[in-house]
């Protein structure tokens, strides 16, 4: 159910923004950098189903729900879910790399249509392609209060799974002045997945604490490796098991 909204925090974004327009082309040219010194991996389960169930959880994201890094579909988030939480479930997982909140009911349209049914439960891994292009946290919140509108009104889940954005700053290939303002713009996007879960009792959100050591990352030192991703399944499943949602 829905809570009466929080106040926008627009104002200290501007600051932010001052700070960082004047070295905007040093950082891209500092994360063109990056991309070619660590080439992404394959994505592994962009479009997955697991199971045969009226049971169902639907997961939606960005490179985290596609599985870019893991070895094969058995090292995803979807099948970590699976495994953990069935047999009597079914899994639809839906991940495209590098698309932002905004972009996710575009790019899955087709799919989601062609789901018949309601969901049990949906989790969202959205947030870091906000981060690392630079989304202004009113528009972030607005593209994920109409997100989770269409989603609540096509599926009515029973909860809500909004995982944390990844601590980008941390990343082991960004250089010290990436991390930097990262940092910051994760901050901004925080607060306002923090206010909208706190707009309606069925979203879970919890800060992110997980080891995250040289085996959680794949080659390129930005995504997960399959490790990585079992530690971010299993994080999420005993966060709603911590909220007594399943």
């Amino acid at each position: 159910m829905r809570k009466n909204p929080v106040a926008n925090s627009t104002r200290p974004y501007f600051l932010f923004q001052a700070k960082l327009y004047p070295v905007l082309p040093y950082l891209i040219y500092k994360a063109n950098k990056v991309k070619k010194t660590y080439p992404t991996p394959p994505a592994k389960s962009e479009f997955l189903t697991l199971g045969n169930s009226e049971k169902k959880y639907l997961i939606l994201g960005e490179s985290t729900a596609a599985g870019v890094g893991a070895k094969d579909p058995k090292g995803t988030i979807a099948h970590r879910i699976f495994e953990t939480a069935g047999p009597d479930l079914q899994v639809i997982n839906l991940g495209k790399n590098g698309i932002r909140v905004k972009e996710a009911i575009p790019t899955f349209r087709h799919q989601l249509n062609s789901i018949e049914d309601k969901v049990d439960g949906l989790f969202i891994f959205l947030g870091a392609n906000d981060c690392f292009k630079l989304t202004p946290p009113n528009e972030y919140q607005r593209a994920l209060l109409r997100l989770l509108d269409q989603i609540n009104s096509q599926f009515q889940p029973n909860w809500i799974y909004l995982a944390d954005i990844p601590p980008v700053q941390i990343f082991p290939a960004f250089p010290p002045i990436l991390k930097s303002y990262l940092k910051e713009q994760r901050s901004f996007l925080r607060t306002e997945m923090k206010r909208i879960a706190s707009l309606d009792e069925r979203i879970v959100f919890e800060s992110i604490e997980l080891d995250l050591d040289e085996s959680f990352f794949s080659e390129d030192l930005i995504h997960p490796s399959s490790y990585g991703y079992s530690a971010i399944a299993d994080f999420s499943l005993a966060g709603l098991k911590r909220a007594n949602k399943i």
